[in-house]
């Protein structure tokens, strides 16, 4: 498997410390203090996974996942990292073809084990951020479904299990399911993983 990462963040002491990071996981990393930067050596670089902060001046993370993915039509995955829990603009890296979104600060394990799965799925020929969260959500029970939908939406446990006639408990021991199937950690990071999963697969919701 390819054991390289691209790093790229205008904070000094963060691009440092993900540099330390992936090295000493045995990673092979490239880091740059911009998007810019990271274009101008792009093609004298080998395939690896891109790692990327979404707010930078000239041109943020967004921009750079849009022009790699639309414009140069690069295959290698792309994991956008932020110190800011923005759903939407989470909602539109995905969209945009990033594979995963992390807000800062985040378990340094967590970043490890998603940039190797991404380098296990480009290993085998397909990074597809859009089929790996339908895989995710059509594990879901329609319970589990029913409990995203009413979560996502902004309601509490005790609301929800109001909704759903089972108790606030019972509506927690399914958030835990829901969060570990979905591989995800907050309801945030929930819902812009739930925007992603195809209309054909959510459809409606129904809580009746």
């Amino acid at each position: 498997m390819i054991r390289r990462v691209v790093v790229i963040d205008d904070d000094a002491a963060v691009l440092e410390s993900l540099d330390a990071l992936f090295t000493t996981a045995g990673y092979e990393v490239y880091a740059f203090g911009s998007a810019n930067a990271f274009l101008a050596r792009l093609d004298t670089l080998p395939p690896a996974c891109i790692v990327t902060d979404l707010r930078m001046p000239d041109m943020d993370g967004l921009t750079l996942v849009t022009r790699l993915k639309r414009e140069l039509h690069l295959a290698w995955p792309v994991v956008v990292i932020s110190g800011h829990a923005d759903v939407a603009q989470a909602v539109s890296a995905m969209q945009a073809g990033a594979v995963d979104f992390l807000v800062k600060p985040f378990p340094p394990q967590r970043l490890l084990a998603i940039v190797n799965a991404c380098l296990l799925t480009f290993a085998a020929g397909s990074v597809d951020p859009t089929s790996a969260m339908d895989h995710r959500y059509s594990t879901l029970s329609a319970r589990e479904r029913q409990v995203v939908e009413l979560l996502i939406s902004g309601g509490s446990s005790k609301t929800a299990a109001l909704a759903l006639g089972i108790s606030p408990r019972t509506v927690d021991v399914f958030r835990g399911k829901i969060l570990r199937k979905m591989d995800v950690t907050n309801i945030a990071a929930l819902s812009t993983a739930i925007a992603t999963v195809s209309v054909d697969l959510r459809g409606p919701s129904k809580t009746t």
